[in-house]
């Protein structure tokens, strides 16, 4: 720790910091802003995966799907981001709350760390599934028993990969002296300063690299492949109706958007920890030096975590069914409160049945324009 302080005095003689911090504090987020987008997210987060959980264990054709399990493992560890992650990064960056006990550090540090590969991992796993009934339909599809073993993997690997964090996460801790001036005495406070962090540098360094190695750059990577040839596939397949042809240019767009907003909305966290971690120089901006980007970043990053029940489920068919029966008062406040009468004025219906062949055909005709 005594390292820690000579090199910020032999700094202070280079360059003033004191007053690079007291411009930077004048950009810094708000507390009550802080608290708030991080109160928001954590709820948006929490009920948004709650539900797709709910969803997929209520209704047995969900449950009986391997990709609605690897979405459920998907929402558990974006569950994990909320309950670990957002309160205490609204406790450090809004009221600078410290990290004494080691435990809870290295658990916190872990948890997160594990959340994170778990997003990456079921992302992954869903991309292959969705491969495997796209691209190649007719090989056998993943069973329920599968995506088991899938999820398993995922959560090994997740937890295995992440007890490194175990090691390296510690208190860090050290004497801060602050003076001010009352009159012509200058007085001075001396305080213990705590954070949660990596202890040794060097392996921040590579620790950081690795990360945006296995958990961003080859995992876009694969989806982007993956996706890529899902999309040329779907778009250049001949579709025997307008229905089907309508259906594949939706499939098209949502999983466009997959790994657009993957990529996205991890990519500036990852920068802004890679640039910090390895510039040999610490920033003379006020702005990089606020907190206002590292808020920023994470706030992004949080997005994929609400954004992803709405990607995966709103937009199945069967996940809007389960929405509607748990959510019915919804609907209702959306429909119209007065119903128009049906008239024999308004609406007239005729059936005929004319033999074709073996076969007899039902025509049903509308005199309102209005499909029955």
């Amino acid at each position: 720790m005594s390292e820690y302080a000579e090199y910020s005095d032999e700094e202070s003689f280079s360059y003033d910091y004191g007053a690079l911090e007291e411009k930077a504090a004048k950009l810094d987020t708000p507390p009550p802003l802080t608290v708030a987008f991080g109160v928001v997210f954590m709820i948006m987060i929490i009920v948004g995966n709650i539900w797709v959980i709910i969803a997929v264990f209520r209704q047995p054709k969900l449950r009986n799907s391997a990709t609605n399990l690897f979405i459920v493992s998907l929402s558990v560890s974006d569950l994990m981001i909320a309950v670990f992650f957002i309160p205490y990064h609204v406790g450090h960056f809004a009221y600078r709350l410290p990290i004494s006990n080691r435990a809870v550090c290295k658990l916190l540090g872990y948890l997160h760390w594990a959340a994170q590969c778990g997003t990456t991992f079921s992302l992954i796993c869903i991309g292959v599934d969705r491969y495997r009934a796209i691209v190649q339909p007719m090989r056998p599809r993943f069973t329920v028993q599968h995506a088991l073993i899938g999820c398993t993997i995922v959560w090994i690997c997740s937890l295995g990969y992440s007890s490194f964090k175990l090691s390296v996460n510690d208190v860090l801790f050290w004497n801060e002296t602050f003076f001010f001036e009352r009159g012509n005495e200058t007085f001075y406070e001396s305080e213990i300063v705590y954070e949660c962090y990596i202890e040794d540098e060097n392996t921040d360094y590579w620790f950081r690299l690795t990360d945006l190695i296995f958990i961003y750059v080859v995992p876009l990577f694969i989806l982007i492949i993956l996706y890529s040839i899902m999309v040329f596939t779907l778009w250049f397949s001949k579709s025997p109706t307008n229905s089907s042809s309508r259906n594949k240019k939706k499939a098209v767009k949502m999983l466009s958007f997959v790994v657009l907003q993957f990529a996205l909305t991890w990519l500036p966290n990852h920068t802004l920890q890679f640039y910090f971690t390895w510039a040999e120089t610490f920033p003379k901006s006020p702005f990089l030096w606020s907190i206002v980007p590292a808020n920023l970043s994470i706030f992004i990053f949080l997005c994929n975590s609400w954004i992803n029940p709405f990607l995966y489920a709103y937009f199945n068919e069967n996940f809007r069914k389960e929405f509607k029966k748990l959510f019915p008062f919804f609907y209702k406040c959306r429909s119209p409160q007065v119903q128009p009468e049906s008239t024999a004025t308004t609406r007239h219906v005729v059936n005929s049945q004319t033999r074709t062949g073996n076969s007899f055909r039902t025509k049903v005709t509308t005199v309102s324009g209005e499909a029955i």
